[in-house]
């Protein structure tokens, strides 16, 4: 394998990449488990076969694999709909709700687009609590009609394994894959990773110039891509892939399980922009197709930092896993391409050129579309800045909260790194940075009610769906038990009388002569509220300079003051 190593080596000056390892497989032996370059440029420490690497999706092979091992314990059955185990399971479609599957969740059928944004800025919420906010996130898609790439669907299929078998998914794989297969480097944290003293730091070219950056937490997402592992340790997944679920001659995954893996389970749109190697189908953890007229499995793994990619060619017997540490290069498949032709013997093609040729086009692209956006000259905000600063919540997404520093607007959206610019009007560019030299531009477009206020925006953060509303949250005050009791009382306009009162801490009633008690709802900024039995009748509170009612606004039915 010493070409294989001169190729590495190009291959990190070319795309300047700190560090690779490689695992290959063949005859049903490890033909090579190295590292090259550097874990860490600071340090100027060297990969080894043993430095842990973020792998990212490649993890999802692993999780269809402890979906297998639950079905083999009778827990779970592959094509019943996965509600009769969790219950608590809601799509926004019912229909979909009640016919979904794991393996529609494992092959990316289910209907539901990536809404990655619905999570990757909140680490720190349950996998439950992610599963309970799936009803509010849009599908796309029928069930089954398509495939869509979601990491929600692993997600979910990880929380199934957890609520039949009583532990966590973590512990889960760690017991039935991970030990049985001797793969002792590899864990599930970045957390431990980073405790590791042979690990590779994260890198990503920002501005043309890498540069270390944070390995993303995954905690809730960890069935969809948190697996950290090494060149030794990804050896010996390539050998239980390719062997049936057996390495040693123990039986680590079930012929069954491995099978249904490797079967294709969705079609996808053949992919001929390298003739050399297409797919064609979807299986479980692993894209299917050809390479070179072999028959071909293959899954790529990108995460902060990170890009890793494996492949298999399971009727010869050959398998690699190549890992580098960063995100901004197309390395990664290059080497497993040069690997396969390689273990093949075939006359090596230049995949080199091809993909550095893409990747840099696809790039400049995306700055050239940048430039030519349409932006409306001499066109300002209509309105102060601080009109936008506020709460906004998506029920699926949470909160985009919205404030002044410095005198512009700053948005925060769990922890991502994002800033917001005016372009023309009540349009303003909301920047995502955490993507190194591919960050992303989003629209977002306030809306206002009939009085000029600010209630809402619309952001597409799923490009699969209609943009996303982001309800305008009332002001804190109008929630506020305190300032509530202050409202309640009798106010008139002449004659007529109407009754404010408290029910419980926070629901505002309104009682007119004849009509049963209305609840009212905050609506708007101040103390602006929706009568919620006619949402086109809002109710006002204006205050005096001591904080005292002064009069009630009912609008169109008229004002009303207090009676004393």
């Amino acid at each position: 394998m010493e070409i294989v190593e001169r190729f590495v080596l190009e291959q990190l000056a070319a795309w300047e990449v700190p560090g690779c390892a490689v695992a290959a497989v063949g005859d049903g032996r490890i033909r090579l488990a190295a590292g090259w370059g550097q874990r860490d440029l600071a340090t100027k420490l060297p990969v080894t076969s043993d430095t842990l690497f973020a792998i990212g999706s490649t993890t999802k092979a692993f999780t269809a694999a402890t979906v297998g091992a639950v079905v083999d314990d009778g827990l779970l059955e592959w094509e019943r709909p996965l509600r009769d185990y969790v219950p608590e399971l809601r799509l926004a479609d019912p229909v979909v709700t009640d016919r979904l599957t794991v393996v529609d969740l494992l092959s990316h059928r289910s209907g539901l687009p990536r809404h990655d944004l619905a999570w990757l800025g909140y680490p720190s919420r349950s996998r439950a609590e992610l599963v309970r906010r799936l009803r509010f996130l849009p599908l796309s898609r029928d069930l089954r009609q398509e495939f869509q790439y979601c990491n929600l669907g692993y997600l979910l299929a990880g929380h199934a394994v957890e609520v039949l078998c009583g532990s966590s998914w973590e512990d889960y794989l760690r017991t039935r894959l991970l030990t049985p297969l001797e793969m002792g480097r590899s864990n599930l944290s970045a957390d431990d990773m980073t405790a590791d003293a042979d690990h590779a730091a994260a890198y990503e070219r920002r501005q043309g110039v890498v540069v270390p950056v944070p390995q993303r937490p995954v905690t809730a997402l960890a069935p969809a891509g948190a697996l950290n592992s090494c060149a030794s340790d990804m050896a010996r997944w390539l050998l239980a892939q390719l062997g049936g679920g057996q390495v040693d001659g123990r039986v680590v995954m079930s012929p069954d399980t491995v099978a249904r893996q490797h079967a294709p389970h969705i079609v996808l749109p053949e992919d001929r922009t390298f003739p050399a190697s297409t797919r064609h189908a979807y299986g479980l953890g692993w894209l299917i197709g050809r390479y070179r007229d072999h028959r071909l499995l293959e899954h790529g793994g990108g995460i902060d930092g990170f890009q890793t990619e494996c492949m298999l060619l399971p009727d010869d017997g050959i398998g690699v896993a190549v890992m580098t540490n960063t995100s901004s290069s197309a390395m990664a498949p290059v080497v497993a391409y040069r690997v396969l032709d390689e273990l093949l013997g075939l006359e090596p093609l230049d995949w080199f050129s091809s993909f550095k040729d893409r990747f840099d086009t696809l790039l400049a692209g995306m700055r050239e579309a940048r430039g030519a956006r349409r932006v409306v000259p001499d066109a300002p905000p209509p309105r102060p800045l601080d009109a936008y600063a506020g709460e906004y919540e998506h029920p699926g997404y949470g909160r985009l909260i919205i404030a002044i520093e410095g005198g512009t607007l700053r948005p925060r959206l769990g922890t991502l790194d994002l800033s917001l610019a005016h372009r023309h009007y009540e349009t303003f560019d909301l920047e995502w940075h955490e993507l190194g030299d591919q960050s992303h531009l989003f629209p977002v477009m306030f809306l206002s009610d009939p009085d000029g206020d600010i209630t809402a925006l619309t952001v597409p953060f799923e490009p699969a769906v209609e943009p996303l509303r982001f309800d305008r949250l009332p002001d804190a005050q109008a929630q506020d038990p305190e300032v509530l009791r202050r409202l309640c009382g009798t106010y008139a306009m002449g004659p007529v009388e109407v009754v404010v009162t408290l029910q419980g801490d926070r629901v505002l009633t309104v009682t007119a002569p004849g009509t049963p008690p209305f609840a009212l709802r905050p609506a708007g900024r101040g103390l602006r509220f929706e009568v919620t039995a006619q949402p086109a009748v809002t109710v006002e509170f204006e205050l005096d300079e001591t904080g005292s009612v002064a009069r009630l606004v009912a609008q169109p039915l008229g004002i009303f003051r207090p009676k004393r």
